[in-house]
């Protein structure tokens, strides 16, 4: 409509310039909004400096054009005087209408009793049997011809009157709407400006929105060559299916690992994977918080997704991923994420394996960073000889037949296809002579791989349980820190009390001397009574200051199994072992085992057998604690992920340690490792605050973690 506008003659309708009078009143009300938050809506406020904001042009539309898209009558002078006339001719005319009808109607000549307008013009509806009978002129007859429209001739100049007024009338109102286009057209560079700035605000409101919703995790853009997603999920699936039920996937791109192969059974989620990849970059770097973490640089992205065969360009399968190839290679550099579904499949296995490992030697060359997926087994060895790329696999469970969709970093993945067709009821004879040309060399390939899932799963369980009994056992530490504060507290408050109780005892001791001295030089008493008196109170102040007996004076004698508890703690726990002649006994606590000396120790009710015992030290297989950690972490050459799986271990050795910070040296390189440790500590429980040592520590290559 504002391009309309700008069309010379062109006239808009009311309908027409009441939407544009809601956009620009729109504008000026975001506008008189973002006024107010310029401080705390710095750029938004900015871009809303040159919304359009005239309430002239708004006051001149609705002072001629109602809400309901009439120009009112009084939007000039002129219209109001033709609609003054119009009415007044239409009363006189009406008024002598009815007297006629009346008439008519009396001699039976009406059809009807009331008015009826024909283009325009006052009619009366006449039987057809009396149409001669009034002088006048015919204006058309009824759907079943029993009724004719009569104009009678003494009321032809009253309708001729109107309708020349309602002509200057249309006309009039084409000159009202022709003055408000022209007003319009005026602005209309600025009006099609805001519309450009409010779609935006429109945008930047619908990323917002979206974000809280389901919950996307603002992205870290930097300038280091590093990509790193983090439990990421497809924005689709997401949304289709809920948070809690979509599978995330973790992946990480670095100098050293630029590209990822993943394999796997069909319908296991490869291109799922890809997509999932690739939208949550895209996400991150087009401003819309993706359903994951995201650290990544600016990069442009490429990918040869689907099946793109057509037969109108006599396109096959292999030929159209040829092409897309083709210009992935031509335009593809060190600044680019490459993803490929199923290279080098639709052709013969070997020479598409074969022309795929060309392709990823060339994008290794350019420095890209690429993710394909395959289902060749010898690209699955290949990528296991090149250190830029790491296998990875979607899981598939072999018992229930079914994917997991849990993304496997480091370990190829099965295609299951015998599994598979052996689930669906294909002949075993047949299965049998088909995996007779496979080979030995394909079957070891495919048991190792087995084998690798099989390890990873059982180290990934051992992990959870691990971190269930580290949590316990900082619980565990937290509770002993906190009888340790008690215990040091009321420590303090003996050792004042006791200072006070000893200036007492002085001050009275002192008291008694100068007493007794002056009796014995006054001779008030007889010198055995004073003896006898101060020996006495001599007696008292020993009492006071000779040292009460505790019952962890007296040695208790405990022995393996035996259930003890701390002094001032109610938690129990099993005696395993003894060290240093008993000074020092090996507890067991809920799972936790601590070396503690034996006269913190006070007997419980019970006694474990020495079977139980052993279950205990089976089940928990943990080495005691030694509360020692380092106060330097060396992790120069170490890849993120091992780097900070070391600084998790050091971190908790620090807290039961008792150290206050660790020096974490990761060296300046590209930053990256730099960037990943930061982003691990920025969310830690344990961590207080970090920063880069200064120069004299090493500047920008080590990081200082206060606990």
């Amino acid at each position: 409509l504002i391009y309309k506008s700008k069309i010379v003659n062109a006239v808009l309708s009311t309908g027409e310039i009441i939407d544009i009078f809601d956009c620009i009143k729109s504008m000026r009300l975001i506008k008189q909004s973002l006024n107010q938050k310029d401080t705390t809506s710095p750029l938004l406020y900015k871009d809303s400096e040159t919304l359009i904001d005239n309430k002239l042009l708004e006051k001149h539309i609705l002072d001629c054009i109602d809400l309901n898209g009439d120009v009112k009558d009084n939007a000039t002078r002129e219209l109001l005087n033709i609609r003054n006339d119009i009415r007044e001719k239409t009363n006189r005319l009406r008024s002598r209408f009815e007297k006629l009808l009346k008439e008519f109607s009396q001699d039976d000549l009406t059809s009807e009793d009331f008015i009826t307008i024909k283009e325009g013009r006052f009619v009366v509806p006449l039987k057809v049997s009396h149409k001669r009978k009034i002088s006048g002129i015919i204006h058309g007859t009824s759907q079943t011809g029993s009724t004719v429209f009569i104009e009678p001739s003494e009321i032809v100049y009253l309708n001729n009157d109107i309708s020349l007024l309602m002509n200057e009338e249309k006309k009039e109102i084409y000159k009202i709407l022709s003055n408000l286009t022209s007003e319009i057209s005026i602005d209309a560079n600025q009006i099609l400006n805001s519309i450009e700035i409010v779609a935006n605000f429109d945008s930047l409101n619908a990323r917002a929105l979206y974000s809280l919703e389901f919950g996307g995790i603002k992205p870290i853009i930097s300038k280091d060559n590093y990509i790193q997603l983090v439990n990421l999920k497809h924005p689709l699936l997401v949304s289709s299916k809920g948070l809690k039920h979509v599978i995330p996937l973790t992946i990480e791109f670095t100098n050293t690992t630029r590209g990822h192969l993943i394999s796997g059974p069909n319908a296991g989620g490869k291109t799922v994977a890809l997509k999932s990849i690739g939208l949550g970059l895209l996400m991150a770097l087009s401003g819309i918080y993706p359903i994951g973490q995201v650290v990544t640089n600016f990069r442009r992205i490429y990918s040869s997704i689907g099946d793109n065969q057509s037969i109108q360009n006599d396109l096959s399968t292999f030929s159209s991923q040829l092409m897309q190839l083709k210009e992935i290679i031509d335009f593809s550099d060190n600044k680019s994420l490459i993803l490929i579904d199923e290279i080098g499949s639709g052709t013969d296995p070997q020479e598409g394996a074969a022309l795929a490992e060309g392709i990823l030697d060339t994008f290794l060359e350019t420095n890209s960073f690429f993710i394909v997926t395959t289902h060749q087994s010898s690209l699955k060895t290949y990528a296991l000889n090149k250190e830029e790329i790491s296998n990875a696999s979607l899981e598939f469970d072999a018992k229930k037949l079914k994917p997991t969709y849990k993304f496997l970093g480091g370990i190829p993945g099965n295609s299951y296809a015998f599994v598979l067709a052996e689930s669906i009821g294909i002949n075993k004879l047949v299965l049998e002579r088909a995996k007779s040309y496979l080979g030995d060399k394909h079957s070891e390939l495919e048991s190792s791989i087995n084998i690798l899932q099989e390890y990873k799963a059982e180290n990934e369980q051992l992990n959870k349980e691990l971190w269930s009994k580290k949590l316990l056992a900082e619980k565990l530490q937290a509770e002993y820190e906190e009888k340790i504060k008690e215990i040091k507290l009321k420590k303090a408050q003996i050792l004042a009390d006791a200072r006070t109780n000893a200036q007492d005892i002085l001050k009275n001791a002192n008291a008694l001397v100068e007493n007794t001295v002056r009796e014995i030089k006054e001779k008030s008493k007889p010198i055995q009574d004073v003896k006898k008196y101060f020996a006495k109170e001599a007696e008292k102040f020993e009492a006071k200051i000779k040292p009460k007996k505790n019952k962890k004076d007296i040695a208790e004698i405990f022995s393996v199994g035996e259930s003890v508890k701390l002094n001032d703690s109610e938690s129990l726990g099993i005696i395993m072992d003894f060290f240093d002649n008993q000074k020092q006994a090996l507890v067991d606590f809920n799972g936790v085992r601590f070396k503690v000396q034996t006269n913190e120790l006070l007997k419980a009710n019970y006694k474990k057998s020495a079977e139980q015992i052993t279950q205990i030290l089976i089940q928990n297989d943990l080495p005691e604690f030694q509360l020692k950690g380092t106060s330097k972490l060396d992790l120069r050459g170490k890849r993120a992920d091992e780097a900070i799986a070391e600084i998790d271990i050091a971190l908790s050795d620090a807290i039961l340690g008792n150290i206050d910070y660790i020096s974490v040296i990761h060296g300046k390189g590209t930053g990256a490792l730099r960037q990943a440790i930061h982003f691990y500590l920025k969310d830690h429980p344990s961590v207080t605050s970090f920063n880069l040592g200064d120069i004299s520590e090493g500047g920008s290559g080590i990081t200082i973690v206060y606990l």
